[in-house]
């Protein structure tokens, strides 16, 4: 991931419009020609652009003036900090001077960190030979200068300079109270010498906090005696951070692009953002911070929530984390759940009266929340946008936000595109192995209701595929209705897919026709269906799923479905599974039932074994209670091909002794009712 705290050396490269006024302050520094130390500062919050404005600066002034720029924050140990300073200052002094007294120069400045730290250190750079002074050896020189004098020595050396020095100390906010303390004295009592011009980078309220607790007056006030040139860094106007971050944001989205990810983008909601981040977004810091968790997170979960509220979310955990965990963990405080019994009426003043009352502390981000929230958005996906939308009050999508992932129960996009290219390719056992997988783990209704809503166009060799496939994995699906309960009828709903999908065809008369009469791969209960949808559709005087075909060819395939009924026999009648459907298919399509009627009078008293078999084919069941199965014989069905008076005087004359396993049973659900 990209570093976006580091802040900009090039010019060329400024975002925030600082270089007019980094200008102005390099002709201040070079036009200042008084001998004194000159103190100015560059004050601003963390992650105003300090660093960056100075670095400006520096390259406007750099042929004109010496640089140190120390910044002590990078070390942890005060006597190094003293080492340091005093070492990068003699580096820049030496090579500018051709002074003879360089060696007594250097002495004096070794006598002065005696002064200030009494421990010992070493002291040289370059050529100069590097020299460890003994506070202990310097308490026996009964010759020593005091402080004052030795200053005078060291400043009298500086005076000669041609130019001067100008020295940042940057981060002084990120010090302890006891070191930015120690960094004021330095400059102001300690190495305040001529044609030295401090620039001192701080936020002025931390600072002022950390003096607090040396000095007794306010902290404010011992700056104003310190620093004699305040300067804060100019804030940038809220376009020009509104512009800046979208233009960050921008390019995480072109990337995505790039490498095809299909993420979701609402232009309207997003254009709420932009009329109110700029109260959220400030400085350039808040930019980089809200940047780096968006090109982090985002492309991970991308395809599986909504850009903008992903972004708003990210921007409340940026900002307000409890409000973040809140939401996380307690969503009834903020979306309508129409499951809990109450109206939306009730549960909108519920939820506004609790925000209201005991939710005070979040109240500055109800800006946010109306966005993507609005504290009165419903559970329900389909009021709000859905499986398009995949929005953050979706309860379907509602995880994502939080785990970069979907949840095993749901459906990803990646696994949807999966589903769906298994059905418009022409292998079948791929599809077989997809589809069943997900309808394992009763993915199938997500799966059926993202393809609706998506509405993809599909290419003609595409469709035929996707017509063959759904409707022979029906036929996979429908044994688990036998052992399984569910009010999503699986096999069914994939019949319809394939009807749907059959609209799309640009050439449906030759197809379909083509298909009723040579396909033997799909079951003829499942073209019976098929055909039944068309029948009712077109009946219809509106509908938006009318077959376009002709009325030529839809007669032919009515007699071409009435044929084949009329030639079922009780042999092949186990081929055309649910026997109730294809029963209730013969008035459908007005075929006669006489010859699967004698064939079934001839065969069903035969043998015991015979009518068990044929009464297990009219073996049914239904729900009681909203889950428990009662199963029964379809006498209704039955009495169509048979009379029951001659069916009840067979098991009359049965010998219940000799009955083989579960022919019993199919009993009992002989007797569970009398017609259904």
């Amino acid at each position: 991931m990209q570093h976006r705290d580091i802040p900009e050396n090039d010019i060329k490269n400024d975002k925030l419009n600082f270089a007019p006024f980094a200008s102005r302050v390099s002709k201040g520094i070079l036009n200042y020609s008084q001998d004194e130390t000159f103190i100015l500062s560059l004050e601003g919050e963390w992650g105003s652009g300090k660093t960056t404005l100075i670095n400006f600066i520096k390259s406007d002034i750099k042929n004109d003036v010496e640089i140190v720029h120390f910044n002590p924050w990078l070390i942890t140990d005060i006597r190094q900090v003293i080492k340091l300073f005093f070492d990068e200052l003699m580096k820049v002094i030496l090579s500018i001077t051709t002074d003879a007294k360089k060696d007594e120069f250097t002495k004096d400045v070794r006598k002065l960190i005696s002064f200030i730290l009494p421990d010992d250190v070493t002291v040289g750079v370059g050529d100069v030979a590097k020299v460890k002074y003994n506070i202990a050896k310097r308490l026996e020189d009964k010759n020593r200068d005091n402080l004052e004098k030795v200053k005078e020595k060291i400043n009298t050396y500086l005076k000669k300079l041609d130019k001067k020095i100008v020295i940042i100390i940057d981060d002084i906010d990120r010090l302890t109270d006891k070191e930015t303390e120690f960094i004021f004295r330095l400059v102001k009592g300690i190495a305040d010498f001529d044609n030295l011009i401090y620039i001192l980078l701080y936020d002025k309220n931390v600072v002022s906090n950390s003096l607090l607790k040396f000095k007794a007056e306010k902290g404010q006030k011992y700056l104003e005696k310190i620093v004699q040139y305040p300067l804060s860094v100019p804030k940038p106007h809220k376009i020009t951070i509104r512009n800046l971050l979208f233009k960050e944001l921008d390019e995480i989205l072109t990337k995505l692009e790039c490498k095809k990810v299909k993420y979701i983008f609402n232009k309207e909601t997003w254009s709420e953002v932009h009329s109110i981040v700029g109260n959220y977004i400030k400085t350039i810091r808040d930019i980089n911070q809200i940047v780096n968790i968006i090109s982090f997170e985002y492309p991970i979960i991308a395809e599986e929530v909504n850009f903008t509220d992903f972004f708003i979310i990210s921007l409340i955990k940026l900002k307000k984390h409890t409000l973040y965990e809140l939401i996380q963990n307690k969503p009834s405080d903020f979306f309508i759940n129409t499951n809990t019994g109450y109206s939306k009426e009730e549960e909108t003043k519920r939820i506004q009266e609790n925000f209201s009352n005991n939710l005070k502390e979040f109240h500055d981000f109800e800006d946010l929340l109306k966005i993507s929230f609005s504290i009165f958005k419903e559970y329900d996906y389909r009021t709000l946008g859905g499986h398009k939308n995949k929005g953050i009050s979706n309860f379907y999508y509602f995880e994502n936000y939080f785990s970069f992932s979907t949840s095993d129960d749901k459906i990803s996009m990646k696994e949807y595109y999966e589903i769906k290219n298994s059905f418009i390719n022409n292998d079948f056992e791929v599809l077989k192995k997809v589809v069943l997988k997900a309808d394992e783990q009763q993915k199938s209704s997500y799966f059926l209701d993202m393809f609706y809503e998506f509405n993809e166009s599909i290419e003609k060799n595409e469709i035929e595929n996707m017509f063959f496939n759904t409707l022979k994995i029906s036929k996979d699906l429908v044994s688990k209705d036998k052992s399984t309960f569910s009010l999503f009828n699986v096999s069914i709903s994939y019949e319809q897919l394939g009807y749907d999908v059959l609209i799309k065809h640009p050439k449906v008369d030759d197809f379909i026709l083509n298909f009723y009469k040579t396909d033997s791969e799909i079951e003829f209960k499942v073209k019976v269906n098929l055909l039944r949808s068309i029948n009712e559709e077109i009946a219809k005087t509106y509908s938006d799923k009318k077959l376009k075909v002709s009325d030529a060819t839809l007669a032919k395939l009515n007699s071409i479905v009435k044929s084949e009924l009329e030639s079922i026999t009780y042999e092949n009648m186990s081929n055309y599974s649910g026997i109730l459907n294809l029963v209730h298919s013969f008035n459908l399509f007005n075929a006669s039932i006489d010859v699967l009627s004698k064939d079934i009078e001839n065969n069903i008293f035969k043998s015991p074994n015979d009518f068990f078999k044929i009464l297990d084919i009219f073996q049914s069941y239904r729900i009681v209670n909203g889950s428990y199965k009662e199963y029964y014989i379809s006498k209704e069905s039955l009495e169509k091909l048979i009379k029951l008076e001659v069916v009840e005087e067979y098991i009359n004359e049965l010998d219940k002794s000799k009955l083989l396993e579960g022919q019993g049973t199919l009993l009992e659900y002989w007797r569970n009712n009398d017609k259904f």
